[in-house]
């Protein structure tokens, strides 16, 4: 008897290391190749080397439509802001069926030469449309055009929470963070001396020519990460002072945020992004945001997740 718990004991010890081993192997193979398919982002930067003033771009960019009425009230605990880009229609209603039913949301996005008549979903009162061109290079932009909007807005939020549109989040695991962490300046799954991709074919390539150091000495992975209200109008007048880079997460939260303000980067490991190593909504239920899900994705285990509310308190 003791020689077959013994079997099972290490058969199931076996089993257990195979699927981290195996999980592991996926989550390297997704993050060295992943980046090398760079067809879809444009890597010009050249913009950057005529000025990486931010105002320089803010006085020619026009604000083209706006909720008629900000969701934004008095210490509204979570105000969902969400990069998006003009064709993503279909990730825009995902989300607006699935968590945004739960935390206000707004989308941000410019153009890419349509008009704000093209967009189908002009009518749904949550865009907020610039005019500047839509591409990955200027995140950075648009994310200071985020921190603007907030700024002028809603800066009687508790907390602003910048999100992408392939994120699947978790309200009542996001709930319990801002509860337990009221006065954080930021919060958000902390990168501690990160080293910088140098490799121009690559999505995240950051040149020495707009960052010389190797390394960053800490900043928050830009899948989600929550900037308390307090802060949207100092953060967004230190950009003023701060040059421009293309890594949208390093420049707001590191050089901006943290270098610049001072500001401290509360870690989270429930705003890791990654997916569970094995697809359970228990493990889903456990994380208050995931990334890379297709529209399909996001609406079918949303629908885990709520069932899962039901019985979780």
């Amino acid at each position: 008897m003791m020689k077959a718990k013994t079997v099972i004991r290490t058969s199931t010890i076996r089993n257990s290391l195979f699927f981290i081993t195996l999980s592991t192997m996926i989550c390297c193979l997704w993050m060295t190749c992943v980046p090398e398919n760079v067809t879809a982002h444009s890597k010009n930067l050249n913009h950057f080397r005529k000025t990486r003033n931010l105002p320089d771009y803010l006085q020619e960019i026009r604000l083209l439509l706006e909720p008629k009425i900000a969701p934004c009230k008095d210490n509204l605990p979570i105000l969902v802001m969400v990069t998006t880009a003009p064709s993503h229609t279909e990730q825009r209603s995902a989300i607006r069926n699935t968590w945004a039913t739960r935390l206000p949301t707004l989308f941000i996005l410019g153009l890419n030469g349509e008009d704000v008549q093209h967009l189908n979903d002009r009518h749904e009162d949550d865009l907020i449309v610039y005019e500047f061109k839509d591409h990955y290079q200027n995140l950075t932009l648009k994310m200071a055009l985020m921190l603007k909007w907030a700024s002028e807005k809603c800066s009687s939020v508790n907390y602003l929470l910048k999100t992408d549109d392939d994120i699947l989040l978790n309200p009542w695991q996001l709930e319990r963070i801002v509860q337990n962490r009221p006065d954080a300046d930021l919060i958000g799954y902390r990168m501690v001396n990160a080293e910088l991709d140098r490799h121009e074919s690559r999505k995240w390539y950051l040149p020495s020519w707009l960052y010389p150091e190797e390394f960053v000495p800490e900043y928050l992975s830009g899948n989600a990460y929550l900037i308390n209200g307090k802060h949207l109008k100092a953060m967004f007048y230190a950009a003023y002072e701060v040059p421009l880079i293309n890594i949208e997460d390093i420049y707001i939260t590191y050089l901006v945020a943290r270098r610049k303000l001072g500001l401290n980067l509360t870690h989270e490991p429930k705003l890791y992004g990654f997916r569970p190593w094995l697809p359970l909504v228990s493990f889903y239920w456990e994380l208050a945001s995931v990334h890379s899900f297709t529209p399909t994705e996001l609406l079918a285990w949303w629908s885990e997740l709520l069932a899962m509310s039901k019985n979780v308190k």
